[in-house]
């Protein structure tokens, strides 16, 4: 599934925790999970489409930007972030580089064009959160974090509310994603919760929300083994809609008894993963070799990414018409500066998937690396034409006309 799916996912589901009458329901503790969820994948950043919300629902805070707990000490860096009115990330050491252990996001900043005002925003359970209840400007229970929840029980959660509100689409979505999830969970050694998985897929089937159009083939779904037969299980209900109709029915299968330890055969879907976690591991090393890194170094980041191009093009025998994996390939090449390859590859990307933002942005980023400035800025708008709220593609487009 392509990773917009994924954004439209956790934006769906805070709309449905906003449309529900429950008053008990812990919605800041929700929103914070399926926001730890979307961090999971290669999405972008995309509070800002919801922003009213997070903070109604006090999972995102504001502040002006002289309230940050370093300003005194930075001054001067705080006072030209604002004037520049561009989005920005802000790392515990805000002077520094980032780096995902030593110095990795805060919080965040932008310019808010209804107060006109440069704005600090902090989400409940992070670093600056953290620093703002220390300084005493969170209090009571604003400066309780959030919870953190099991993902099936999240899942079971917004199911539920979207059963109640009718709203298929969005079950249509989890019922796509949760596969995936299961994987993700069962490769990180966590429990399965069969009992919320059970009663998701009840109601997903209840509310007649299984979308032939994203339903994988046969062919991906696993063979054998214990994920095999949860994956036979799961898409049972599907079986009429899929593209090769099942040739038996299913056997009964006692969910828990399912361990999810046997080897089973590799799907697309675990292909494109693997590649996803190779471009952050690549990316996040190749940060960490600005000031210089060694040959070792370099070519350890090599073998990183050619594996990457093996695991794409495995994924792409199975689902040759899968545009975020052929967008990823795409991005491998561009870290090996193949850049006629990856040019093909975003190409390929963009006949699939036309309206997906994120590959307009990376062509966009292709095309700066290689001075094709007109291209470049022409992707950048096509971007924000597809997700107005982007606020990466708004500085590139800034900076490019500036």
């Amino acid at each position: 599934m392509s990773m917009h799916e994924v954004e439209s996912l956790v934006e769906l589901s805070v709309y449905t925790l906003d449309n529900s009458n429950d008053e008990q329901l812990d919605r800041r503790s929700l929103i914070y999970n399926l926001y730890k969820l979307q961090q999971q994948f290669d999405t972008g950043f995309t509070h800002f489409r919801v922003m009213e919300l997070l903070i109604k629902y006090h999972y995102v805070y504001t502040f002006p930007i002289t309230a940050h707990p370093e300003y005194t000490t930075y001054k001067d860096w705080f006072d030209n972030l604002a004037a520049s009115k561009k989005f920005s990330f802000i790392f515990r050491q805000p002077t520094e580089a980032y780096d995902p252990e030593s110095n990795p996001a805060a919080g965040y900043a932008n310019f808010d064009h209804n107060t006109q005002t440069y704005t600090l925003y902090c989400d409940a359970g992070s670093l600056l959160w953290a620093a703002m209840v220390e300084k005493g400007l969170l209090t009571g229970n604003d400066a309780i974090a959030p919870e953190t929840i099991n993902v099936f029980s999240v899942a079971h959660e917004i199911a539920e509310l979207a059963g109640e509100q009718k709203n298929a689409t969005l079950l249509g979505i989890w019922y796509q994603l949760l596969p995936y999830i299961v994987m993700m969970e069962e490769q990180e050694g966590n429990p399965i919760n069969y009992k919320a998985l059970e009663a998701i897929l009840d109601i997903v089937v209840a509310n007649e929300a299984i979308d032939a159009a994203t339903l994988p083939s046969t062919d991906d779904i696993p063979v054998g083994g214990e994920l095999g037969k949860f994956c036979q299980w799961w898409y049972a209900p599907a079986a009429d809609k899929m593209k090769q109709a099942a040739e038996e029915t299913p056997e009964e299968i006692d969910l828990e008894s399912i361990p999810f330890t046997e080897q089973v055969e590799k799907s697309a879907a675990w292909y494109e993963q693997q590649v996803v976690q190779l471009l952050h591991t690549a990316n996040d090393a190749i940060a960490n070799l600005e000031n210089g890194g060694s040959e070792e170094a370099n070519q350890q980041i090599y073998q990183q990414l050619l594996l990457a191009l093996q695991y794409a093009d495995k994924g792409l025998e199975l689902s040759p018409n899968e545009p975020n994996l052929m967008m990823n390939k795409g991005s491998v090449h561009m870290l090996l500066s193949q850049f006629d390859k990856a040019l093909a590859a975003y190409n390929v990307a963009l006949e699939l998937a036309p309206d997906n933002p994120n590959v307009h942005l990376n062509r966009a980023i292709l095309f700066y690396q290689i001075d094709w400035t007109d291209k470049a800025i022409s992707s950048f708008e096509k971007v924000l034409e597809l997700d107005p709220g982007n606020e990466f593609a708004a500085q590139w487009l800034s900076t490019l006309r500036g």
